[in-house]
């Protein structure tokens, strides 16, 4: 069919990980974004699975952003034999250097822990990729501008700023007199943060995220909330203890006990980020004012970063040195649900003591030790040893970096008078991308797709 332009939804359709959509005509073929699975193990057995594409044939991939369910696939596309360009923003391209050998790092461990009979099942003669695998793929990487059109081959090719986290894009792709574009993950509609998304422009056929398809945010005084565990642990002599994820929401975070003591409502303690995922992360936010809020920099949160106001751990020596210092303090680390990272060792030495809080600053997916502790057990077993929890447990709500269902309605309608042609609703579970599409059907004329796993779709 020539002169046709052929649109392939290869992953995260009907879950929230594993991005990977194919886009092509007569003499081009790209990938937008190029995720993992992530999640529980039946989840994330879909990464063993054949790719559905020749890799060598693949001629470029363009990432929304840096998350690992958007980018952590490009090690394992190379290695089967991409050997094109990989466009992304300058600051997707940082993160990518902190996130993807991580990401391989990660990979190695899973497969050591691997049963043989899972081994067999797959056909695996190592992990999915290495570390080694991940460094390599950073040579691919060809960062591009905001707001400035290039052309690829048959493509001409734009990213605009979607307020989720550093780097993270509206992708929009003009082929002939057609115009596509995939929102890749979008940012709430009020950031306390990130610099305010772009009204995303018009376009013939969408591709829009559904995440947070069925949800709207829980409105709540997350100030409030933050002011109160730090001043118990202050009168406790305590810790307030932080899980944390090491992109975006740790440095919101990071701005939000800035603030506290800025206005005065506490009093200044030790804070000390213990990441070093995350204070690599934090640098790449410092180095790129620009995508945060213009207020943030003028009430003076880089300079209270550059200072000594939070201290950043990196030493695993002076990590374990943590385990004694008495308190008052705070520590934020990672991993964000309590899965792995610095912050099982925190929670290993401090869950027993009543003097401390564990605030929860994000969602707890099911079947994480977060998710368990929010939930209230009484005991819960880390390194083989069942602890007791007495320190007491609260949670923010208010922290997502996702639009929920009225900002995404809202990033839609914002497009202006002209309504896309078609619309199509991925990167969501199927009872979101049902309720999104019964919400949009009911206030604008589009076409509305919920499209189906490697279906062609003829634009």
């Amino acid at each position: 069919m020539k002169d046709k332009i052929r649109l392939q939804f290869l992953g995260a359709v009907g879950y929230v990980t594993g991005s990977r959509t194919l886009i092509e005509t007569e003499n081009t073929r790209v990938y937008v974004d190029a995720g993992l699975y992530q999640g529980p193990r039946y989840i994330e057995e879909k990464n063993f699975l054949p790719l559905e594409t020749d890799a060598s044939k693949i001629d470029a991939i363009l990432l929304t952003h840096a998350h690992i369910d958007h980018s952590g696939f490009l090690p394992l596309l190379i290695k089967k034999g991409f050997q094109g360009a990989v466009y992304c923003t300058y600051s997707t391209a940082k993160l990518l250097e902190i996130l993807l050998p991580d990401a391989g790092r990660l990979q190695e461990e899973e497969y050591k822990f691997y049963s043989k009979k899972k081994i067999t099942q797959y056909n695996l003669d190592g992990p999915l990729f290495t570390e080694q695998d991940a460094i390599k793929a950073l040579d691919f990487l060809k960062p591009v501008s905001f707001n400035k059109e290039f052309k690829f081959q048959d493509f001409k090719i734009k990213f605009f700023w979607a307020g989720h986290i550093v780097g993270a894009s509206y992708i929009q792709i003009k082929i002939n007199k057609k115009t596509i574009l995939f929102s890749g993950d979008i940012g709430p509609v009020n950031t306390i943060f990130h610099k305010e998304r772009e009204n995303p422009p018009p376009a013939d056929y969408v591709i829009i995220e559904s995440t947070y398809g069925t949800r709207l945010h829980e409105k709540e005084d997350y100030t409030e909330k933050m002011q109160h565990a730090i001043k118990s642990v202050i009168k406790k002599k305590g810790m307030l203890i932080i899980p944390s994820f090491a992109v975006g929401r740790t440095q919101l975070v990071l701005y939000v006990l800035f603030k506290l003591i800025k206005e005065k409502k506490i009093q200044p303690i030790p804070i000390f980020l213990d990441s070093p995922m995350a204070t690599r992360a934090t640098k790449v936010y410092l180095e790129n004012p620009n995508e945060i809020k213009n207020d943030v920099i003028k009430e003076g949160f880089l300079e209270f970063m550059k200072s000594d106001a939070v201290k950043m751990i990196e030493d695993v020596a002076e990590s374990k040195r943590l385990n004694y210092y008495t308190g008052p303090g705070i520590i934020v680390s990672a991993s964000g649900m309590c899965s792995g990272g610095r912050i099982m060792h925190h929670l290993f030495n401090r869950l027993w003591d009543r003097r401390n809080v564990l605030l929860f600053a994000g969602y707890q997916a099911n079947g994480t030790l977060g998710r368990t502790l929010l939930e209230g057990a009484l005991r819960v077993k880390i390194f083989n040893r069942e602890l007791p929890v007495r320190c007491s447990i609260e949670k923010i709500n208010s922290f997502s970096a996702h639009a929920d269902q009225n900002g995404l309605i809202s990033w839609v309608k914002s497009m202006g008078k002209k309504q896309p042609q078609k619309i199509f609703i991925n990167h969501g579970e199927d009872e979101s991308r049902e309720e999104l599409k019964k919400k949009l059907t009911e206030l604008i004329y589009s076409d509305i797709e919920i499209p189906k796993s490697e279906y062609i779709y003829y634009l």
